[in-house]
């Protein structure tokens, strides 16, 4: 019995020696553990092998309508996207980024999205073409999305006629070069909290400009039974450069509509919930008739309603002298198609050099564009004598339908004889030109002071004390700032920053650049609590603002104002909700806030 249970020993023995099942050793445990968490942790190497995708949220769209399309990178970490042309589409809105990590059973999804809103241009069928992104060491492209716009019907948007706008011309038949004054009237039964032009015409055939002092209050009509709250929105004065039938295209606006039973309450941190309703106007045809015939000689270009005012240098003057006269003309018409009236002088007694213009400008008088031009006349006296004239200017008067002409101040001048040496032209003009006569005696100048003694010297002298001084104080301030702990140098470093964020943000406040000034706000508060812990800026966002905040032990209400600040900042940057009196409000919120959060941190 003995020997067989040595027997079986022995065979097991030998079995598991073929087998390779020998008592494992320490380390050897150790290696299996490694590969079983190896092996748990494969699905989370999944995302190595990332993949673009573009996707619109419809493949049919009305035409005067909008939709959003998203271009996702999942499990890729990108840099560089490069979005498509997005040809026969208006960007409404984007890009906005989007960014997302999830862990479910272990395995680990990244997911970064780049989202834009369109609105198309037109009718017909559409390709957006693929964009790019860099992932790592390989360039992912998206496959083209094809999307139709077809025609709307009447009635199909719910608010199609609770709100439109209408392009207003002042009148429908003009003559070349007269002012047409365009109005972009806003009709609503609805709230709109704010709107944003997204295309405008180019005026064909036109010189526009834009009217800035017009009549922009809130007023009440009726049409066909409806009463509507109205508003101008912006006025154009256009000028024909051409005849014929001249044609203005839509413009295409979006609306933000507040929403039916939001709050309407505005506050400092709270503001009302807006919905985006596309708009566009309608087109207007304007006929530009020709200038009738029969334009006197003296008629030079005017179409409009003119003022004409002359000044003259001298009434009295020898055959030595010149004599210069200057007439203004005022008008609201085409000031660039204005030329220089003709001057009635008889050509024996005045040589009459041309004309030129030596200013010209439009202005805004009484909601319109008002232009201005003086130009100058050189005349030399040719024989002494007296000598009456009255200048004259023609112009065409739409509300007359006919040729008008100005006679402004009756002038009598007196010629004596001079010395027998009548004036030149570069003598006359030498006060005017940039280029005046040659110099036929010039006069001596005094010789140089000697180099010795002169400043060039003593600035020479004196620049190796300035510099080792200079060099002496630079070394002592990088002494001071080795001296200080990581945390006052961070200190230092943020209140830097902020200050040089909030002058970049006041600069664009100024220039009423309001994206540029909430970007620079935001970056501002963004930067301060990654300064101050020490972070690199691509580890804070928004989400994670709070949690950083709590570590610097702000107090809770501190820290609720920094947030409402960031939720400020992105709605005006990604939701059009920006204006400039908020702007100047959130502007000087954020130097409070800042303010308030340097000294709780200090």
């Amino acid at each position: 019995m003995k020997r067989h249970k040595h027997l079986r020993k022995n065979n097991a023995k030998l079995t598991n020696f073929r087998l390779g099942l020998k008592p494992c050793p320490y380390h050897c445990r150790m290696k299996n553990l490694l590969l079983i968490a190896l092996y748990s942790f494969l699905p989370a190497l999944a995302w190595a092998q990332p993949s673009f995708t573009a996707e619109a949220d419809a493949r049919q769209v009305l035409e005067n309508s909008y939709f959003n399309i998203t271009f996702t990178l999942k499990d890729g970490q990108g840099r560089g996207f490069s979005p498509p042309s997005f040809e026969g589409f208006i960007i409404v809105n984007g890009p906005s980024r989007s960014m997302s990590t999830t862990m479910f059973n272990g395995e680990v999804s990244r997911t970064e999205g780049y989202s834009y809103t369109l609105k198309p241009r037109r009718k017909g069928t559409f390709t957006i073409g693929p964009a790019s992104i860099a992932s790592g060491s390989q360039k992912l492209k998206t496959q083209p999305v094809t999307i139709e716009v077809v025609e709307g019907k009447p009635g199909m948007q719910a608010s199609a006629q609770q709100v439109f706008i209408r392009a207003e011309p002042q009148a429908e038949e003009a003559y070349i070069g007269q002012q047409i004054l365009l109005d972009y009237k806003l009709y609503t039964t609805l709230d709109v909290e704010n709107y944003n032009i997204l295309e405008e015409s180019g005026y064909p055939g036109f010189f526009a400009q834009d009217v800035r002092r017009f009549d922009g209050r809130v007023m009440r009509e009726v049409i066909n039974g409806v009463q509507y709250t109205t508003k101008v929105l912006k006025r154009i004065a256009l000028f024909p450069q051409q005849t014929g039938q001249l044609k203005v295209d839509a413009m295409s606006v979006q609306l933000g509509v507040v929403e039916d039973g939001a709050n309407r309450r505005r506050s400092f941190f709270f503001s009302p919930e807006v919905k985006p309703i596309p708009v566009t106007t309608n087109e207007v045809a304007i006929s530009v008739k020709p200038l009738p015939a029969g334009a006197p000689p003296t008629f030079t270009g005017a179409v409009g309603e003119y003022r004409l005012t002359p000044q003259l240098s001298s009434k009295r003057a020898t055959t030595d002298d010149a004599i210069t006269l200057l007439l203004t003309v005022r008008g609201d018409g085409d000031i660039k198609r204005v030329e220089a009236p003709v001057l009635l002088l008889p050509e024996e007694a005045f040589e009459v050099y041309d004309p030129k213009a030596i200013e010209e400008g439009s202005f805004e008088t009484g909601q319109e564009i008002s232009g201005k031009k003086v130009f100058e006349y050189l005349l030399l006296p040719r024989k002494p004598g007296t000598f009456s004239f009255m200048p004259e200017f023609t112009y065409f008067s739409p509300d007359s339908a006919a040729y008008l002409t100005l006679r402004e101040g009756a002038y009598t001048l007196t010629i004596t004889p001079g010395s027998g040496q009548p004036a030149s032209a570069d003598a006359a003009l030498s006060l005017k030109e940039d280029i005046g006569p040659l110099m036929l005696d010039p006069s001596l100048v005094p010789a140089r002071r000697p180099f010795l003694g002169s400043a060039t010297f003593w600035g020479l002298a004196t620049a190796p004390f300035v510099l080792f001084f200079g060099l002496m104080g630079f070394r002592k301030l990088q002494a001071q700032r080795a001296a200080l702990s990581p945390e006052e140098r961070r200190a230092r470093d943020a209140e830097e920053m902020v200050r040089k964020r909030l002058a970049e943000a006041e600069a664009y406040r100024t220039s009423g650049d309001s994206r540029a000034c909430y970007d620079a706000i935001s970056k501002a508060m963004l930067g301060f609590v990654s300064d101050k812990l020490g972070l690199p800026r691509s580890a804070l966002t928004k989400d994670s603002l709070e949690q950083r905040l709590q570590e610097l032990k702000m107090e809770p209400s501190l820290i609720q104002q920094a947030l409402q600040l960031v939720q400020d900042c992105e709605l005006a940057l990604f939701a059009g909700q920006a204006s400039p009196d908020r702007m100047e409000s959130t502007y000087r919120r954020a130097k409070e806030v800042l303010a308030a959060l340097e000294k709780a941190a200090v």
